[in-house]
């Protein structure tokens, strides 16, 4: 999902165009309707052939009471679950910028100047059209952002609109909360007694689901076979979203966005249209599903939270092989050594690339033998009489 940030420019170009080349920062550039060095590696001053431009068209004087603006920045942001490499970026950066600013002086410069180190693109555009002399008109930044995800979708990206688009659109509200993770009082006040919650029961059993998965599909059949169904939530309801319920205790229900931003409905749909992106091995994924089937038939509730841990943490640092832990896991060496421990990373060198692929799907008779363990109530005699004391917890 491209996001695009309109700032505009007031001054000369001279600033921005400190800021966006300062310390060798720019890892390349682009540029439409300026006239560039013939030798590659000439450093070129677009900001003061913008100037002027913009002087010589009379297009740098205030307009009636209000100042002028000189420019417009753009900051081009692609999802970084799409894992979009440079070349990548700058192909759709130029189609973006010639579709909206074929007649206008651009310069494109790109950053990864970010915590992920995800590279961005800033695009400056002057304020004169080059054919007509007339000022650049300000564009409609939902507009803009708009028009970039048909383009986004063509290249094989994502292209959900924002959150808080999508909410506009719909005429729906925004979601309760915010936080990718989100636990109430109640679970906390179980968890600081050593007693069962089976909210985050099936949080876990949703983190390794959704760890796992590449589809839909997938995702309710592997949730089933851990004992986890899963339903669409009312028509009436503030935002589309998913409840999910044990089998065993239709009572015992929670919609995904109550769990977290990141176990909702929608959050788990943009996940799933990355198809292999981020993902373990197809051999490394199975695995750890059979874990997770062995951990809930035995009603080893820790064991399983523990793996979910490890695969969202496995995700968050783009950890696929045994040599990327080795590389990555070395601030977290409690963690990497269970990892190590479960045998679901590939072992080589460098993850491998991220190339789209059909999902595969779970084998339903993997998950049969798993149906008769699932439910709550095959779990140890200790962790039953636990969960006859938890029927007041809230998220009932």
């Amino acid at each position: 999902m491209p996001i695009v940030k309109p700032i505009s420019g007031h001054t000369s170009c001279k600033g921005i165009y400190r800021y966006l080349t300062k310390d060798g920062r720019a890892l390349a550039s682009d540029y439409l309707n300026l006239d560039i060095p013939e030798h590659e590696g000439t450093a070129f001053d677009w900001a003061a052939a913008m100037d002027d431009t913009r002087t010589r068209w009379r297009n740098d004087t205030p307009w009636g009471d209000r100042p002028c603006r000189t420019y417009k920045h753009y900051v081009l942001s692609p999802d970084p679950k799409d894992h979009v490499n440079l070349d990548a970026l700058r192909e759709l950066t130029i189609a973006w910028a010639r579709e909206h600013f074929g007649d206008f002086e651009v310069a494109i410069v790109y950053h990864d100047d970010n915590a992920g180190h995800i590279p961005h693109a800033h695009v400056v555009v002057n304020n004169t059209n080059i054919v007509m002399g007339r000022r650049l008109q300000d564009h409609d930044p939902k507009k803009l952002k708009h028009s970039l995800q048909p383009m986004a979708k063509e290249r094989g990206l994502s292209d959900f609109d924002s959150v808080e688009e999508r909410a506009s659109v719909r005429g729906r509200m925004r979601p309760r909360t915010l936080q990718a993770e989100h636990v109430r009082r109640a679970e906390r006040e179980i968890a600081e007694k050593g007693g069962y919650s089976w909210v985050a029961d099936i949080r876990a059993r949703i983190r390794v689901a959704r760890s796992v998965t590449r589809s839909e599909d997938e995702f309710r059949e592997l949730l089933k076979s851990l004992g986890v169904e899963v339903e669409d939530n009312s028509a009436k309801a503030r935002r589309h979203d998913w409840v999910f319920s044990f089998s065993g205790h239709p009572t015992w229900r929670v919609s995904g966005e109550s769990l977290g931003l990141g176990y909702g409905r929608e959050s788990l749909m943009r996940g799933f249209s990355l198809g292999a992106a981020g993902h373990l091995a197809d051999a490394g994924e199975r695995r750890a599903a059979e874990l997770a089937r062995s951990a809930v038939e035995l009603g080893d509730l820790s064991e399983l939270e523990r793996l979910s841990e490890a695969l969202a943490w496995l995700k968050d640092n783009r950890i696929h092989t045994t040599a990327d832990l080795a590389t990555k896991g070395a601030g977290n060496p409690d963690m990497a050594a269970y990892v190590q421990s479960l045998g679901i990373l590939k072992e080589g060198g460098t993850g491998r690339r991220y190339a789209s692929r059909p999902s595969k799907p779970f084998s339903r008779a993997q998950g049969a033998s798993a149906q008769r363990g699932n439910a709550p109530e095959h779990a140890s005699e200790h962790q039953r009489a636990r969960q006859r004391d938890d029927g007041r917890e809230s998220q009932r």
